[in-house]
């Protein structure tokens, strides 16, 4: 039996290495993408239910600094009363990152709003199995027009 030279079977070794930690990182940015699109389903089934209260209290820690709890509710009630309920959503692009204060995922939609159509975006901290809202932005000609 003949064996590798040192400088292959190194080289074969940095390959095997790069594709398990390539592997790990696309399994992680999945596991991230997934947690943060059933937060958003649920996301949507609490603004449907005008259950806006409760989506504040799960928001993460710095979303809490930049908006109070009145100021968000005022907003989400604002948008329920301009937009009214979600009927459907697409997801339109996504991105996860790894960053020194953890995962962050980033989810945008087309969404159909029962008086009109609008678009979201969502940026979850993910921790876990575990997603907390940290920035959201939606955004209609409706809730200028109407």
């Amino acid at each position: 039996m003949t064996s590798l030279p040192r400088c292959v079977a190194a080289k074969l070794n940095l390959i095997l290495i790069a594709v398990l930690i390539t592997s790990v990182g696309a399994c992680s940015l999945a596991k991230g993408r997934g947690i943060a699109e059933a937060a958003v389903i649920r996301f949507h089934d609490q603004f449907n239910a005008a259950q806006y209260h409760e989506i504040y209290s799960e928001t993460d820690a710095e979303f809490k600094k930049v908006a109070s709890e009145n100021e968000f509710v005022t907003l989400l009630e604002a948008v329920h009363r301009k937009l009214g309920t979600v009927n459907g959503s697409q997801q339109s692009g996504w991105g996860v990152n790894s960053t020194p204060m953890g995962t962050v995922a980033t989810l945008n939609y087309d969404v159909d709003f029962s008086e009109g159509k609008g678009s979201e975006q969502f940026v979850y901290h993910i921790s876990g199995s575990k997603a907390t809202l940290y920035r959201y932005n939606v955004n209609s000609p409706l809730l200028i027009t109407k």
